[in-house]
């Protein structure tokens, strides 16, 4: 009985030692940043030609991002995508210009972010294929749901 014992708990030992061997190592999120989600499915099916407005959650200190998503034949036409912070303050080419170094570099890092999204979204059409900016996995999920969210007013 104690030889049956003592094996089994050196196999799940070694098991536990060896288990994720060989596994790609992930990076921890950095600035207590989620990591990006997948992007979310956008079926144009159904949806009507016109421009549609839609904003994301809030998240508690770096705001809200604001798509207007213009759809012509069924696909998408144009996207103009505007990011607010905590304070309803438009992040623009300015946007941390007031805020230490640190603080500004990281601020642009987002302004970049919501301009290169929306510019992706527009010329490939499809928003599995936008790729996310690193150090803005927040403005990436918030510009995920927006479009998201347009779309399904699309369909109303």
């Amino acid at each position: 009985m104690k030889k049956t014992t003592l094996g089994v708990a050196l196999l799940l030992s070694i098991g536990v030692m060896v288990a994720g061997c060989g596994d790609e190592k992930k990076e921890a999120p950095k600035n207590d940043e989620k990591p990006a989600a997948q992007a979310v499915s956008v079926d144009l099916t159904g949806a009507k030609d016109g421009t549609f407005a839609a904003d994301s959650s809030e998240h508690a200190q770096l705001g809200h991002s604001h798509v207007e998503l213009t759809i012509e034949n069924g696909a998408i036409a144009k996207v103009v995508h505007t990011g607010f912070d905590k304070d309803g303050k438009q992040k623009d080419e300015n946007y941390g210009a007031d805020k230490p170094e640190g603080v500004r570099k990281k601020a642009q890092v987002a302004y970049k972010a919501i301009a290169s999204y929306a510019s992706q979204l527009e010329s490939k059409k499809d928003l599995a294929k936008v790729d996310a900016i690193a150090g803005a996995t927040v403005s990436y999920d918030q510009f995920n749901e927006a479009v998201a969210k347009a779309v399904e007013e699309a369909k109303k």
